[in-house]
Formats: structure tokens, sequence, C-alpha cells
């Protein structure tokens, strides 16, 4: 009785009446949009403003995004990198910088009380970060360090390789973060200049979740927000992989063959397909146990540990992964299973059973994915990002739940150019 009280209580302190609208700010005449979860149970704030446009796909030098971004995370330059993180962490708020492909964001944590010096903060950052050339150093030290680091990585290695081909002469074929000798070329000049050019009034999109009074927060952010310039509104790129399918191989004293795949997949459509994709995903292989790949490849076969194969979707691009580990000297008959398998399913032979199951699971699990504001309002700001309404998961769980299986084998068969599969292949020599 205690747990149903608690679970009574938490959804009657949620504000829900227009939780489910974007709202806006007015800053220097531009309507940034807002996507909201606010709720009072717990005294506790967050903060998200992101910056599309300002992703690696807006970048004129390769790495120059997630190294403006990582300068970002040092610091103003008026209390330099130490004093800026004795400042956040004395009053426990915490500040983050990440980029995408598409977009730079900044996000703050903090208790309510804390919600005035938090905005200031991160208002002092937009305004004064701590681009110096100590800091660039220090900068370069860390993203320099991070690729030594990953020499001996064979899933990171296999994973880079794939996209190479699979994206080749598109923007998706190099890593975020680019090579070490991108990051040695790239100078203040150059962060200081797509900073300027990218954190852009016209590309920003507000997230807000908590313990927050909305129009006290609009105010504070309008204050901190009006150094931006407008800019020009991004429009994005989606980039096909090649339908070719290749295979690259590199030598690395491993014990183990890495084995990285992908495919084009074709999508076009949210409302009309992501249902289908989900569940097709789901059977195919991203589920783990009792996948098609999964079942195949460990279950009847005994090539690996485990194995995966998914769809991946956005507005970027939409392709398919997949990957697994096995014993050197069985690669070629890993590489014939994943195919085999690969090519029975676009058959479309689902089972009954098979689309039961994917949808009990993939229904039971969309509860336990709504249990934090931070959660719910990543769902919201998904379905904006993908131009859906923000309440798009509930069209998304009935149309889950009205799948036919005959529907499900259609969509299946309709994507034959799975098939076109390129491998990216880690092994000793």
């Amino acid at each position: 009785m205690r747990i149903l009280f608690i679970f009574i209580l938490i959804i009657g302190l949620t504000k829900g009446n227009n939780m489910n609208e974007v709202i806006y700010l007015e800053v220097n005449n531009n309507k940034i949009p807002i996507i909201q979860e606010i709720s009072n149970i717990l005294p506790i704030g967050f903060i998200k403003i992101i910056f599309n446009g300002a992703g690696t796909l807006g970048e004129e030098k390769a790495g120059l995004s997630s190294f403006s971004a990582t300068m970002l995370d040092r610091g103003s330059k008026k209390r330099g990198e130490y004093g800026f993180a004795k400042e956040l962490e004395k009053r426990a708020i915490g500040l983050n910088v990440n980029n995408g492909y598409e977009s730079i964001s900044l996000s703050i944590e903090f208790l309510k009380e804390q919600q005035d010096k938090a905005i200031e903060l991160l208002g002092e950052l937009l305004a004064n970060p701590n681009l110096t050339n100590e800091a660039l150093e220090q900068t370069k030290l860390i993203l320099i360090g991070y690729l030594l680091s990953k020499e001996n990585d064979f899933d990171y290695i296999a994973q880079k390789n794939l996209k190479s081909i699979l994206f080749k002469g598109t923007p998706l074929a190099a890593t975020k973060i680019g090579t070490i000798k991108d990051i040695e070329q790239i100078n203040l000049s150059d962060v200081e200049r797509f900073l300027k050019d990218k954190l852009l009034l016209n590309n920003a999109v507000i997230l807000l979740g908590g313990d927050l009074d909305i129009e006290k927060t609009k105010k504070q952010l309008n204050k901190i927000l009006k150094i931006l310039e407008n800019g020009t509104k991004y429009t994005g790129t989606k980039y096909y992989p090649n339908a070719d399918s290749k295979e690259i191989i590199d030598i690395k004293p491993t014990k183990q063959a890495y084995i990285y795949f992908g495919s084009p997949f074709n999508f076009e459509s949210y409302e009309d397909e992501l249902h289908k994709a989900q569940i097709m995903s789901f059977i195919m292989g991203s589920s783990g146990f009792g996948s098609r790949m999964m079942e195949e490849i460990r279950v009847k076969r005994g090539l690996a540990y485990s194995a995966y194969f998914y769809n991946s979707i956005d507005n970027v691009s939409s392709n398919t992964f997949g990957y697994l580990q096995t014993k050197l000297e069985n690669k070629d008959e890993a590489i014939k299973a994943i195919k085999e398998t690969i090519a029975d399913f676009l058959k479309g032979n689902v089972t009954k059973q098979e689309l039961d199951d994917a949808k009990s699971y993939i229904l039971g699990s969309r509860v336990l994915s709504d249990e934090t504001i931070n959660s719910r309002l990543g769902k919201k700001y998904i379905n904006f990002y993908r131009n859906l309404p923000l309440d798009y998961d509930k069209t998304l769980i009935q149309k889950i739940k009205d799948l036919t299986l005959d529907e499900l084998n259609q969509y299946i068969r309709s994507h034959k150019e799975i098939n076109d599969l390129s491998f990216s292949i880690v092994i000793d020599k």
C-alpha cells in the first residue's frame, strides 16, 4: 500500500497539463523552442541547451566540434578550469558539455536553491569560455591521449573501419574526434570562430526538467542567451550508406577475430515505419538471447558468446549495424553464418511467437524507460527532433500493439538491401 501511495503521490505532484506542448523563449526576436518536464517531487532542476548545426557535420576542420566542446568543458576564462570546477563542486552543480554529429549541448543539474548560481555560471561559460593557449594545449593532450589509448581497442578499430567503408565519401566516414594530425592542427582562432559561428539562437532548443518556475527560468535564460548571435537556421542532410559490399581487414596482435558488419537500411517515414523497424530490429538481433542472430551464431553453431545486429535510424542516416567476436580460425565460418542468418530472416518468416515475445518485451520495458525526468525529457526531444508530437510514444505503443504478423513479414521482405553487407575485421595474421 505504501508503494502504491508513493506512486499516486508522484503522479499527482507531476505537473502534466501542458507538458506535451512546445513553449517558446523569445530572445533577440528569436523564438527558441522549450521542451519541459516540470515536477516538484524533488527540489532539483535540470536545464539543457542544444545547439543544432554545431556538431561534426558542421565543422570546417575535422575534429573541431569535439575539440570545441572539450574546451567548453574547461571552465570560464574568468575563473580558469580549476576555479570554475571548484565553484560548481561546492554548490553541487553538475555541468556537462557534449557533442554529436549535429549538435553541441550544455547541461546543468542543480538543487533548487542553487538555480540562480547555476544559470549564472552557465552564462559565464557561454560569454567567456576558457579559450586560452594553456587550455588549448591541455585539450590537445587529453584528446591525443584518448586516441592513443584506442590503438589497442580492437572493437573501436573495427567499428571505425566499418564506418570508413560503409559511409565512404561522406562526413560520417570519419570519427567525431578526428585523427591525431587533425587535433594537432587546430588552433585557438579555429575554436573561437567555431563557437561564435555555431552557438546560435536560431538553432537552439532548450530542455527544462524538475522543480522549476518556468517564467522565472525563462527570464534568467533570456539574460544569458542574448549575448549570442541569431545566425542562419540549420537544415540537416541525410547520408546514405554504400550499397556495394566491401571488406576491410586490419591486422593486430589479437587472440580473437573482431567482426563488425553493416548495410544500407532504406527508411523513409518515422510515422509509417518506426514501429515496424523496432520490432524487426528486436527479432533480428538487438534483443540478445532469443534473437535470430544470437540463436544461429551462439546457440546452434557455437561461434561466439554473443552476437548483435540492429537498425540504426536517425535524421542523419539509416543503416544496419552488427558485431561479434569469435576464434581466429572461425572467422570465415562466422561471416558465412552471418550472411546466411540475415538472408534467411529477410525471407519474412517471423513466427507469431517471435512477434508476441517482441511486443511483450518492448512494451514492458517502455515503462521503465520513463522512470526519470531526464529520460522523459530525452524521449520528448527525440520526438521533437523527428518532427513528431512530443507525446508520440503513446501512438507508437498503440502501433506496436496493433502490428500484425503479415504486416511485419511484408515489411521485412521489402528490405533486401540489408543483404548488401560490408565487413570490418580485426584479426591476427
